[in-house]
This record gives C-alpha cells, structure tokens and sequence, in this order.
C-alpha cells in the first residue's frame, strides 16, 4: 500500500493559533495548501478548519468531547461543516505515564493506538516537565518525538513525527488510506497545541 503524506506547521503565536495544512511536495517538504486551522487560547478547546487561509469554508470543528471514552479534559471530537461527527480521539493518562499514549477512533476504520516512539525523549520531556509549563514548551521546541499509530493487529496506520528542532512542522505519514486526512490533520494539530508531543 502506497503512503501518503502531509504537513501540519504553526505559522502564529499569541491569543490566536494559526496552522497550514499542506500536502507533501514528493521530496518530503509542505507543498500544496489543503488546508488552514485557527485556535484561539479559552478555556474550552475549540479548533476551526477551514479549506484555505482566506477562511472561504469551514470544513471541520475540533472540540472538547463529553462522549464515550474521551469525556475528560484529555478528549476530542472533530465534527464536519454537515454535523457529523468524523472521530474521536484522547490522551489515555494511566497509559501515559512513561510515554504520552493517544488513542483514534474512526468509525469506519476503528481503533488505533498512538505512542511516542522513544521512551528515551519521552523520560526527558517529562522531566523538564516536572519544572512547570514554560520550561515544558521550550523543551517541546527543541526535542525531536515520533509517534506511531498502530491496529489491534499491530500495523501501523500512521505516524506523526517532529522532524526538526526549533521548527513546529509536523509531518503525517498515512499508510492506511481509509483513515479520514481531516481528522488525521485535526490530531496532529491538537497534539501540538497541547504540547503533548
């Protein structure tokens, strides 16, 4: 099966987060718009995606989830400009102890369950951590992490991983083309605004 891939990268700070959503350009660096996010810092997380960066459409909503498994402050549900609802997806905090551990549902696809490679940088990021939010930020900055999302069978259906230091870009690699590039997009950038990883 062939993988695609795409790029997520924070172009703002401030009281508004902004995000690109790009597809890959076949040397593995952000080519073609196909998308644009916005969050801004409340208290309820609430991310909007839109098709492009003049706002023209919106395309889908990520926001905090009461439903099933992720009704906590760890959970998410990204619904689409029709109302439905495309998946769900959380951090799963008894899981994360060691290694942040997030967890994807896709109804037509199901569960796949997303751990940081590196238990190394995992240790690290944790315990900078320990020192409060902005030395957490800064080491999210310049530590490198990789996570791979995998089946009930062990196969990976994604991976999203921070290539470079001192750069927010975050690149998706699908290998299971059933699973929805929205909520994919609306995963990665929740994981950066949490900086969880």
């Amino acid at each position: 099966m062939t993988a695609s891939t795409y790029h997520v990268r924070k172009i703002s700070l401030g009281l508004k987060r902004k995000y690109r959503l790009s597809a890959d350009d076949g040397a593995g660096q952000p080519g073609a718009l196909v998308g644009y996010a916005e969050k801004q810092l409340k208290a309820a997380d609430e991310i909007i995606i839109y098709r492009d960066e003049e706002r023209t459409e919106q395309i889908a909503v990520v926001r905090e989830s009461s439903a099933g498994f992720v009704a906590s402050l760890t959970g998410y549900e990204v619904i689409d400009n029709a109302g439905e609802c495309l998946g769900t997806f959380g951090v799963l905090p008894r899981k994360s102890v060691e290694r942040t551990t997030w967890q994807f549902d896709q109804p037509t696809v199901g569960r796949l369950t997303g751990t940081e490679r590196s238990l190394a940088t995992a240790r690290v990021r944790r315990l900078i951590g320990l020192f409060g939010d902005a030395p957490g930020q800064v080491i999210n900055a310049v530590i490198k992490y990789h996570f791979d999302f995998v089946d009930e069978r062990g196969g990976v259906g994604f991976s999203i991983e921070k290539p470079k230091v001192l750069d927010d870009w975050y690149r998706i690699t699908v290998h299971d083309q059933s699973i929805d590039d929205i909520l994919l997009l609306a995963l990665a950038i929740t994981m950066e605004a949490r900086q969880r990883g």
